[in-house]
């Protein structure tokens, strides 16, 4: 079968740099699909793009459609003939719909009984013609952050298309999109290659775009960017800072990359490094210049589209320097008071309508920092310092210098705790408390750090879900999920905390004290074990835990401490698939099992040796079980307050002939009402000791 190359090429205005790997990824999946939907074999698919294109080029692709056989089904025979045995319109119509007289309607025997069918067979049509009908739904069908509709079109996409290349060999596969026709005239770069060009064919097409100042892959360009910020920063015996994110927004910024090397004055060094580092990242996109231990030196490295690069180092300058001299006002501003100053100025920021102030907020963490040391048995010194970090980790928020350059709370706010002669400890906590910020960002490396990052995300997540926010599909416009993530991602590592239940009642009980209107505690609490547990599962699973295990871990426990929970789960996986684990799997569902099923005849069980009476035992079995269960049971208790989950699971090994015995010497559910309860109730205590560990019943036994 012919095969060609097939490029698809939509032009459009700048697309913001947030958008496009997001763009190229769904183009990619999106062509693939439509490809094998079309029917159209091919080899490998890849996209490139520049803030004007977004392209894609899939390798090999087919001239022609795969021929296909189907099968229509139709309906069922009783509905295709009438009582004389003539054709109803059901047959008629089903028939002429697949363009078929109704005697050559055939039919077959399925479950469901026998239904009429028709055999087709489509060998295909040209791809072009395929590919015209499907491309225009494809680019439609792309999403986008934020989407515009421009001029008379009722089109939407990222920013408004001005051309649509789409080949298939040399062949145009003809369609358009709203008046926007597709062809094969592509344009390079806007100001050094401004004509539009006609593509040979798809082989060359990113050659032309070379040729037209243009440079179509993101690696490409992203190496040029880190190779030249490198060579520029080593002639002035410096390092440049190429964060990952910054290089590909500067990637994704400019479609052939020419870099330099900028500086201004050295007294800007006076101001605290963040805040230039901000100044240059985030407002103008530069790479910071360090020295060899790291310091800041006044230098960065700019990338840039086009312009005579010494007009383009004088303006970067400039605007720089205005940024700077802004930072400057700001922090000196901002330091002729103490950072605790700040601190009632938070009663004038909202936090949310119904959650009060920043103020209220503060004051809540106070409350429940106090609380939490006390759980992990903090001395004085440490909780005070606990105590004095909740106070002051919002008043940056306040400050012109956070009001101006967002980014940087709680980082100014721990520059200003220092200068304000804060302890140390408590400097540190307040620059920790925002962290981790997203998925990879490392958890607080200081005690106090992680405390209050645990207690102001438990804060938010209590009041918003109290107020009925709760996360829906993609939305989660309060960050909820983060949120639950980042405590999750702390507590793994933290034996001595709390249970979340334990920790969402106490930021439950601050809310009430200052007459919040959440919802009851026991709402909430429901509403986000659903929230925990998915996060739970999620690092689980990046652990490469077993999806049956994760099941069975949160299904099981006495509590819901994440650290139990991480480390129940590693013990399972460890065990999981020797003779040993099986073993035990089978023996703990005996008891499970039969409690559900006694459960569906409304027998409810209860798990607690002081509702089993022992003058109503037959067998030795039973006390045999009812020892070994009285034994366990405050021995369980001590184990699990240590974690000590490789002494439980040993524990249980040795529980299991006793619960193998009492189902091969009595019958549970006996006709005898007291001795089936009795029965129940200390198979519900034997079930409690395993449920210490897993729900086994989660557990899938190969």
């Amino acid at each position: 079968m012919e095969r060609a190359t097939l490029l698809i090429e939509i032009g459009c205005e700048e697309l913001p740099a947030a958008f496009m790997r997001g763009a190229l990824e769904q183009l990619q999946e999106r062509l693939t699909e439509t490809l094998r939907e079309c029917r159209l074999e091919h080899g490998a698919v890849r996209t490139l793009g520049t803030p004007r294109r977004l392209i894609a080029l899939a390798d090999a692709v087919a001239l022609q459609q795969t021929p296909e056989e189907r099968v229509v089904r139709g309906p069922a025979k009783r509905a295709c003939f009438d009582a004389q045995g003539n054709p109803t319109q059901a047959l008629i119509g089903f028939a002429r719909s697949r363009g078929v007289e109704p005697n050559a309607v055939q039919f077959q025997e399925t479950p469901q009984g026998e239904y009429a069918y028709v055999r087709e067979y489509d060998s295909g049509q040209p791809a072009i013609n395929a590919l015209a009908d499907a491309l225009p739904k494809l680019i439609l069908s792309m999403t986008f952050p934020k989407t515009l509709r421009w001029g008379s079109r009722k089109m939407r996409f990222g920013r408004p298309i001005r051309w649509i290349v789409a080949l298939l060999g040399q062949m145009v596969i003809p369609f358009e999109l709203e008046g926007i026709p597709s062809g094969r005239h592509s344009r390079g770069h806007r100001f050094l290659s401004p004509e539009p060009f006609e593509v040979e064919s798809p082989e060359v097409f990113l050659e032309q775009l070379r040729r037209a100042h243009v440079i179509a892959d993101p690696a490409e360009r992203e190496r040029i960017i880190i190779d030249g910020a490198t060579r520029l920063a080593h002639t002035i015996g410096a390092h440049a800072v190429l964060e990952p994110d910054l290089v590909e927004e500067n990637v994704y910024l400019v479609e052939q990359p020419h870099l330099l090397l900028g500086g201004f004055p050295e007294s800007f060094l006076r101001l605290p490094a963040p805040v230039l580092v901000s100044a240059m990242k985030k407002h103008e996109k530069f790479f910071p210049v360090v020295d060899g231990e790291g310091a800041l030196l006044p230098h960065f490295i700019s990338v840039y589209n086009n312009g005579d690069p010494d007009k383009v180092r004088e303006g970067n300058e400039w605007v720089l320097i205005a940024r700077f001299n802004d930072a400057a006002f700001f922090f000196e501003e901002d330091r002729k008071q103490p950072l605790e100053a700040f601190v009632p100025e938070l009663g004038r920021i909202l936090y949310q309508q119904k959650l009060g102030t920043l103020l209220d907020k503060a004051h809540r963490l106070e409350r429940v920092a106090e609380q939490l040391a006390g759980a992990l048995d903090w001395d004085a010194e440490q909780t005070l310092l606990l105590h004095r970090a909740a106070r002051l980790c919002k008043a940056d928020l306040a400050t012109q210098m956070v009001m101006e350059f967002p980014d940087l709370q709680g980082v100014i706010g721990a520059e200003y705790a220092r200068l304000s002669g804060e302890p140390e400890a408590v400097a540190t906590a307040i620059g920790e408390h925002y962290m981790p910020r997203h998925a990879g960002d490392p958890i607080p490396e200081s005690a106090l750090g992680r405390a209050l990052a645990v207690l102001d995300r438990i804060d938010a997540l209590v009041g918003y879900v109290g107020l009925g926010y709760l996360p829906k599909g993609s939305s989660d416009p309060f960050g909820l999920r983060r949120a639950a993530a980042g405590v999750v991602e702390i507590l793994q590592h933290e034996p001595d905390y709390p249970t979340l239940a334990e920790l969402v009642q106490r930021a439950h009980d601050a809310y009430r004290e200052q007459r919040a209107p959440l919802k009851p505690l026991v709402a909430v609490q429901a509403d986000l074990r659903t929230l925990f547990y998915s996060r739970i599962e999620a690092l689980l699973d990046e652990m490469g835990v077993r999806y049956d295990l994760i099941r069975a871990t949160l299904g099981g426990g006495w509590d819901d401490s994440v650290y139990g929970f991480v480390q129940r789960a590693r013990l399972l996986q460890a065990h999981a698939g020797t003779d040993e684990f099986v073993a035990l799997t089978q023996t703990a569902t005996r008891p499970a099992n039969i409690l559900a099923a006694a459960e569906k005849k409304n027998i409810k069980a209860v798990g607690g040796l002081e509702h089993v009476d022992a003058a109503l035992f037959e067998h030795p079995t039973e006390h045999a079980l009812y020892e070994a269960v009285a034994r366990l049971t405050p021995r369980f208790e001590g184990l699990y307050y240590k974690h000590d989950y490789a002494a439980i699971y040993d524990e249980l090994h040795a529980l299991s002939p006793a619960v193998n015995a009492l189902f091969d010497g009595v019958l549970v559910m006996t006709e005898d009402a007291a001795r089936r309860q009795n029965r129940l109730n200390l198979l519900a205590c034997a079930n409690r000791l395993y449920l210490a560990l897993a729900d086994f019943t989660q557990v899938v036994v190969e």
